[in-house]
């Protein structure tokens, strides 16, 4: 094994939004009142990532008391004070979440705030500071947020995430699914880029920007859905629709933050899964490996995956399709694998044999998307981060 998540298979996934808005920028509700419809709604944590632009009340003094104070009323539920970043230098079109360890928010959010969102600021500082001032990979998870809402191209997805990576590691990846699901278009995509049943083309479209990534070698990760809440008109509820199921180091912040770093974590739209778990079985492996994890074979060994699912209240008598993306077949990212399941059905085996090594001449990567189809609307979607393997 090259790459291992040693907590992945005893760990109990806890359900997350990292993305949500209060009244400190432009949300509806206060702190208080945001944690209640998130535990209602059947979250186990909560990011409140109010904007840090520096005309709004985020990462500000009254901020982290009202943080403080719901921590205090909710003591077993986990609750992130972060801020959304207008990452320089777009003139506030490209946004980035700032998750840092609860020890952290206070003595690093405010300086950074005050310090990089000046127009002066430029991104590389920016992550190189922050990667100063938490010490460790652990302590910080950054993800760019609804990323092709104000594209022009979908390259420069792509050469934003490789440019902000080379200054931070901490960079995880994309906000696969944006919120605002209530709008039209949904997620208020009003440029040239729209949704693909819901998710943002860099996770939706085959061999899109999340693929030529992963591709090249790139572990990013974009299992991500959010509900970016602001209001009922234009969001659903944090954890009422859109859900992040993450699988922590231990039932802490900064296991969370761990889980998110190692990528062993997937997201589904309308509760269609509870459970979902993609591996990867390998002779002389006692284990097997799984979401966000690497590992080296024979080139001419057997790559036994397998899917498995428990339904969730939103497909208990539905029928799914389970399908595996991946560039180990022809070097080129493409749908490897497509099967449909019926209601009573929660398994899927795929065998690939003689795999090949994608553009980056050393690995392949294999990530799954489920589908269940929708006759008068969007689909409904589950995707899971990619396992990567090195051949030799």
């Amino acid at each position: 094994m090259l790459m291992e998540i040693p907590w992945v298979l005893i760990s109990q996934p806890l359900v997350i939004d990292t993305h949500t808005h209060t009244r400190f920028s432009d949300g509806k509700y206060s702190v208080d009142d945001l944690v209640q419809l998130a535990i209602d709604h059947g979250c186990d944590a909560l990011a409140i990532t109010d904007h840090s632009d520096l005309s709004e009340n985020a990462a500000t003094a009254g901020y982290f008391s009202a943080i403080y104070k719901a921590r205090e009323k909710y003591p077993g539920f986990i609750l992130f004070g972060r801020i959304e970043w207008n990452i320089p230098r777009y003139a506030g079109r490209e946004h980035v979440t700032v998750l840092v360890d609860p020890e952290l928010e206070e003595s690093v959010l405010g300086p950074f705030k005050l310090q990089f969102e000046q127009d002066e600021a430029t991104a590389d500082h920016g992550l190189q500071w922050l990667t100063k001032k938490t010490g460790s990979a652990d302590r910080a998870v950054l993800i760019y947020n609804h990323p092709s809402r104000k594209d022009d191209d979908s390259d420069e997805n792509i050469q934003d995430v490789l440019n902000w990576r080379q200054s931070s590691l901490q960079f995880i990846g994309f906000e696969g699914a944006p919120g605002h699901q209530r709008m039209n278009p949904t997620g208020s995509y009003m440029g040239r880029f729209q949704t693909q049943n819901r998710w943002d083309p860099v996770t939706a479209e085959i061999g899109g920007a999340w693929d030529q990534l992963l591709d090249r070698g790139q572990n990013i990760w974009a299992a991500l859905a959010v509900s970016e809440f602001n209001n009922e008109k234009m969001d659903y509820a944090p954890c009422e629709f859109a859900r992040i199921h993450v699988y922590p180091e231990d039932r802490t912040a900064r296991g969370i933050l761990a889980g998110l770093q190692a990528g062993s974590f997937w997201a589904d739209h309308g509760r269609i899964l509870d459970d979902l778990l993609f591996s990867l079985s390998v002779p002389g492996l006692s284990l097997p490996v799984t979401a966000g994890e690497m590992v080296r074979v024979g080139a001419s060994q057997a790559l036994q995956f397998t899917v498995l699912l428990q339904r969730g209240a939103g497909a208990l008598d539905s029928g799914l399709i389970v399908e595996i993306i991946g560039n180990g077949r022809s070097g080129k990212p493409e749908l490897l694998f497509s099967q449909s399941l019926l209601a009573d059905e929660s398994r899927v085996d795929y065998t690939l044999t003689d795999s090949v090594a994608g553009s980056d001449g050393d690995s392949a990567y294999f990530r799954v998307r489920i589908r269940k189809v929708v006759e008068d609307g969007a689909d409904l979607m589950a995707y899971t981060n990619a396992i990567r393997v090195v051949t030799h």
